[in-house]
């Protein structure tokens, strides 16, 4: 048997594989980034105990039982995070596994021969590349320290910003602070202070992030400064760090697959910021390439990297 992860910020895949590869029983679990829980590594290994777990006993399995596992998980961006992924999975029980951060599974599971780039806004940023001599690099996915724009969680603590500024620093009322106050039933100051809440807590309140997050690129197409602002930082940070993942690796065809990858791109995003990211990346990335959105679930880059692997 076999077993394919996709772990994230938010929830994670789990797929259980029979020796040809076919699936067997799907569990989705919940949040597995150390950095997103409260108990931190302790936490993502409870996670993925549970979930490993969960999926075994509805065919009676147990981890012996399991050849191979590959994994793709949110948070392991540098190399303590693989360190200790490694060791977690050691400790649960796994004698081969492969574990990498979750940005990588989307190149497997999209890009022409696992080959490419794929720069992924979900919950959060991240940029993976694949070239074809198997080298791998990443870049983002520190969030403020590394400078992300346009993750889920950045979209709506920047919506509320640009609402706070100027609605309670400077008591004004622009076109977003208007359309915020409409979207959420918001009528005084205090209304607007305590939006914060739930904003601040999307597991309890997750259709306040989703309204925040679409109020964003419904202004972004009505021309709102605001938005415009924020949209330009986003395909700033996109820009720079597709760039700098193909200038670190080494691609013998041309041209290369771009992905876009994550809810932000795949759900929420609008023509008009999609166009315009294209657009910017046409201007500033000289190497060609191609450019589409990501169609598959990431979990099938897992499964496809298995069968690479083989028996």
């Amino acid at each position: 048997m076999y077993l394919a992860i996709d772990g994230g910020g938010t929830k994670t895949e789990y797929l259980l594989l029979d020796e040809d590869f076919r699936m067997l029983e799907r569990y989705f679990g919940g949040c597995v980034n150390h950095d997103f829980l409260a108990d931190g590594w302790e936490g993502t290994k409870r996670e993925l105990q549970r979930g490993t777990k969960a999926v075994l006993d509805r065919q009676h399995l147990e981890i012996s039982d399991i050849k191979n596992v590959a994994a793709g998980l949110s948070g392991v961006d540098n190399g303590k995070d693989q360190e200790q992924m490694d060791k977690i999975f050691r400790e649960i029980g796994f004698e081969r596994f492969l574990v990498c951060n979750d940005g990588f599974l989307a190149v497997w599971a999209e890009c022409p021969g696992g080959v490419g780039v794929a720069y992924n806004c979900g919950t959060a940023v991240c940029c993976a590349g694949v070239d074809q001599a198997g080298g791998m690099e990443k870049t983002a996915g520190f969030d403020e320290w590394s400078g992300d724009a346009g993750g889920g969680n950045w979209i709506v603590q920047n919506v509320f910003r640009l609402v706070y500024r100027s609605a309670i620093l400077d008591r004004k009322e622009t076109a977003f602070t208007a359309a915020y106050k409409k979207r959420f039933g918001l009528k005084t100051e205090e209304d607007i202070l305590n939006s914060w809440n739930m904003l601040k807590d999307p597991v309890t309140y997750p259709e306040c992030s989703r309204d925040a997050i679409g109020l964003f690129f419904e202004q972004l197409e009505e021309g709102e400064e605001g938005a415009e602002l924020l949209a330009r930082q986003m395909i700033h940070c996109a820009v720079r760090n597709i760039r700098a993942v193909m200038q670190r690796l080494t691609f013998s065809e041309e041209p290369v697959s771009v992905i876009l990858t994550g809810s932000i791109h795949t759900k929420a995003a609008n023509q008009v910021y999609l166009e315009r990211l294209e657009r910017r990346m046409r201007e500033e990335i000289r190497v060609p390439f191609t450019l589409d959105l990501a169609s598959k679930p990431p979990v099938e880059g897992a499964v496809r990297r298995l069968k690479q692997e083989g028996r």
